[in-house]
């Protein structure tokens, strides 16, 4: 029987999928994303994931890595200094659609050469198969419905020699609250305020991206949940190995 606690999946877009955003709205609230990902130490979920696959490398390889939906490209920089201090080597590329949150994220990783930042649509990649070891999509899933996320996975899966990592939000009441008060009480962004807790409302619950994952034909998924209220799938590249 499902939870009160847990709503039905919300359909309404977010403010910052449109596509007439100005630069001013935009960069406001991709730094107060960058804020709230670095109190929740967000990116920690990932490269948690991505460790086994670092500490499998052998002396002078390079990890290849395709991150979907940069956003600000905080994910991107946040591995890179992790990979510096476990003195392994990684080339990211990072794509995003919108062309002024990709010329941010350029911005923000001009002091970064292993960081590639590219304009490209997630449902028109422009890479061959196989083009990287992992394929990760952090809080980006969630911006698609069912349909249109399950044929995302079944993307992310061809372009993956390894594994795809998805980092998404768990739906639920209690952090759609919370975030809700807390980014109007601290003043954040008017976008900030209304697309945060709406992104919880569109989030996941674990059957749904564990059907969403058998859909896209992935022989296996590995689905945990991670605080605070995220959830962390693994699914085997097209060689189906996972890390």
């Amino acid at each position: 029987m499902p939870s009160v606690l847990v709503p039905k999946r919300s359909v309404t877009p977010e403010w910052m999928d449109r596509a007439d955003n100005s630069r001013h709205d935009l960069e406001g609230a991709l730094k107060d994303i960058h804020k709230v990902n670095r109190f929740l130490r967000g990116s920690k979920i990932l490269i948690d994931a991505l460790r086994p696959c670092l500490e499998k490398q052998r002396e002078g390889e390079t990890l290849t890595i395709l991150d979907v939906g940069t956003g600000g490209a905080d994910l991107p920089i946040d591995i890179v200094r992790q990979t510096h201090s476990m003195g392994k080597r990684v080339q990211i590329t990072a794509v995003e659609r919108d062309a002024t949150t990709a010329a941010y994220a350029k911005s923000q990783t001009a002091a970064y050469p292993e960081i590639d930042v590219q304009i490209a649509d997630a449902t028109r990649l422009p890479y061959a198969p196989e083009s990287f070891d992992v394929v990760i999509a952090s809080l980006f899933l969630h911006h698609f419905d069912d349909e249109q996320a399950a044929r995302l996975l079944r993307d992310f899966r061809a372009l993956a020699r390894r594994a795809v990592l998805i980092n998404d939000l768990r739906r639920h009441l209690i952090p759609w609250a919370f975030i809700g008060l807390a980014a109007r009480v601290t003043g954040r962004h008017p976008m900030f305020r209304h697309d945060a807790p709406l992104s919880v409302l569109r989030g996941f619950t674990t059957t749904e991206l564990r059907h969403a994952a058998m859909e896209a034909g992935a022989p296996r998924v590995t689905l945990t949940r991670r605080f605070p209220y995220r959830l962390l799938m693994t699914l085997p590249g097209s060689g189906n190995a996972i890390p």
